[in-house]
């Protein structure tokens, strides 16, 4: 692709978010793929690995206790996206740090963990427990609080829609990362998000992640009945593109924020929109769930 005048950046360089050198500006985002450990032992004609460029890869969603998740059906592709209620499948923080966390150690994978609680004290447990275990690791570069998701019965998305409780959860977990950095993942469910973001970075956020999903729901005309057993989903791909560049231009107008752009992007193209409107680096979603390269790709043609 030609790259515009006005990008100068490699974003497969290092650059410093908060107290923490991050490898690159191109990641992951949470859930999209998986913990990390997986695709090391495949390539293609043109990468090593799907890890080639990356910058961070944000883990699947940890939370206090495992979760099993939702009920099957619990993703539908659309035609300009995909609807999931996962539920947070995952292993939970015991099993995380104690054989997760260190194999992303030793297989040199940066991570950023995404973590999720119903109570801002369990956001502090969670992220003093991961210091104390990897405080020494080089690969671990932070933590990214999830308080927007929206299929989650247990808080859900009305959880992340109050400023306040945005700040405590923050608060909570700032003192146990004095050498990582911390985002505040927030909904797009919401009027304005700026707000929200005001009250993260007054608490201690390095960084905004914006957005997470957009609250969706599916017919299956066969039954009548919205497809997924929950009824609502989080809505991701393509079609959320121009809400993402909204909320981000928001935050960043408004609030002078970091941020982290997320939603929609599947080229080069798409992240240098994020980019154009301050964004200091991206994550990349719904497309990695079809192409394993796809991540690595848009950091390849970003630094032509």
């Amino acid at each position: 692709m030609q790259l515009p005048d006005w990008w100068q950046t490699d974003p497969c360089q290092r650059f410093t978010l908060g107290p923490r050198e991050i490898p690159g500006r191109i990641w992951t985002a949470s859930g999209c793929f998986g913990y990390g450990l997986s695709g090391h032992d495949i390539s293609s004609p043109e990468f090593a690995s799907p890890y080639d460029g990356i910058g961070a890869v944000v883990t699947k969603t940890v939370t206090p206790q495992p979760r099993a998740g939702n009920p099957m059906p619990r993703l539908a592709e659309l035609p300009c996206g995909a609807l999931n209620s996962i539920g947070l499948q995952n292993v939970g923080i015991d099993h995380f740090v104690s054989e997760v966390l260190p194999e992303l150690e030793r297989l040199g994978v940066p991570t950023i963990v995404s973590l999720a609680a119903t109570r801002p004290d369990e956001f502090g447990e969670m992220t003093r427990r991961l210091h104390a275990v990897a405080g020494r690791y080089d690969h671990w570069h932070g933590v990214e609080l999830n308080l927007s998701c929206p299929n989650v019965a247990e808080g859900g998305h009305d959880f992340g829609r109050s400023a306040e409780t945005v700040a405590a959860c923050v608060a909570a977990a700032r003192p146990h990362l004095p050498d990582r950095c911390l985002l505040a993942k927030l909904t797009p469910n919401v009027g304005e998000i700026a707000p929200l973001a005001h009250a993260a970075v007054a608490a201690g956020a390095d960084a905004i992640a914006a957005i997470n999903t957009v609250i969706g729901l599916e017919v299956d005309l066969a039954s009548g009945q919205p497809l997924l057993p929950r009824r609502f989903g989080g809505y991701s791909g393509p079609a959320i593109l121009p809400i993402a560049l909204a909320k981000v231009d928001e935050i960043v107008c408004e609030v002078g924020a970091a941020v982290v752009g997320i939603g929609g992007i599947a080229t080069s193209e798409d992240a240098l929109k994020f980019f154009a409107l301050g964004a200091v680096a991206v994550q990349v979603g719904t497309a990695q769930l079809r192409d394993p390269f796809a991540t690595a790709e848009i950091a390849r043609e970003l630094s032509r």
